[in-house]
């Protein structure tokens, strides 16, 4: 059988993939995250990003995106005006997809990269999307690549994950001041969060789950954040915003899996059980869901 810490990490992954320190909320005892052969931490340039073992997937990213030329001639004047900080994870695909692209495009738009400020953030559970500076503090950054726009040192807007159409044209809506990021909802969910408090949040669960059915992205949008602000020592308010996820996507079983894997950490098994049985149930066939379940179930 495999080990509870394998199933775990697993869990981890497969509900969230890619998918903060925030003001007000209790954070965990800081792990100085460490820089390895096959990960960047902290701020780091292209130079870094050509380096052999991240060469491997910058390079061809890089050489295969085709500019739209046209489009990024007409605002790169405007695009100046801003500075751009983007949190990303060499770890992580959609970081290995955008940013290469996103070089690509502030090459042709002549953007001073001076400008330019990239932080390459962790992945491992002690560190979880921390860098070595901190600078993730306060930026509500749960989804990675997040690209900040910013205007005399004030965030203007972001995007978040993926484009909603291209990166050229996020950019060009981000400066016509007519843009909704990707993974809108969670920003929102964090809002009311920070707003509300905790218990109240937990008393408005109800309302809550009417107010975002339809906003969110997918299941995975508010799995995700639940799980990093979870991992960041936030573990109530993780939980919370699992729970409104599975009422937000009642008949999905990723919901409850999520749920169940932040019961797991919490060594509540008997909660842990719960979820995953439900998920189990929605998806009789799923093996990992039983995998989950069979864990959760040796340890009560």
């Amino acid at each position: 059988m495999r080990s509870p810490i394998f199933l775990i990490l697993i869990l981890i992954t497969t509900l969230t993939g890619c998918k903060d320190n925030q003001a007000g909320v209790e954070v965990a005892e800081e792990v100085i995250p460490n820089e390895s052969e096959d990960k960047l931490l902290g701020k780091i340039n292209k130079d870094k990003l050509m380096k052999p073992v991240f060469a491997e997937w910058f390079q061809p990213a890089y050489e295969d995106y085709k500019v739209n030329t046209e489009l990024v001639e007409s605002y790169k004047d405007q695009l100046k005006e801003y500075e751009i900080e983007v949190f990303m994870g060499t770890w992580c695909e959609d970081s290995q997809r955008e940013i290469p692209t996103l070089y690509k495009i502030l090459e042709a738009a002549d953007y001073p990269m001076e400008q330019l400020t990239i932080i390459a953030i962790d992945d491992e559970i002690e560190n979880y999307k921390r860098s070595p500076g901190g600078e993730e503090g306060g930026r509500n950054i749960h989804h990675v690549p997040t690209i900040i726009l910013k205007k005399n040192g004030n965030e203007v807007n972001r995007i978040i994950e993926y484009p909603v159409r291209t990166l050229e044209e996020d950019l060009q809506l981000i400066l016509d001041g007519g843009y909704t990021p990707y993974y809108f909802a969670a920003d929102m969910v964090h809002t009311r969060l920070i707003e509300m408090g905790l218990e109240n949040f937990k008393a408005d669960l109800n309302k809550l789950a009417v107010e975002f059915t339809g906003k969110t992205r997918d299941v995975y949008e508010l799995n995700t954040y639940a799980k990093t602000i979870f991992r960041q020592g936030k573990k109530e308010e993780g939980i919370q915003v699992a729970t409104l996820n599975t009422m937000i996507y009642p008949n999905n079983p990723n919901a409850y899996a999520g749920l169940g894997s932040r019961y797991m950490d919490m060594e509540q098994y008997e909660e842990a059980a719960k979820y995953f049985g439900k998920a189990v149930a929605m998806a009789p066939d799923d093996s990992e869901f039983k995998g989950y379940l069979e864990e959760a179930q040796a340890k009560l």
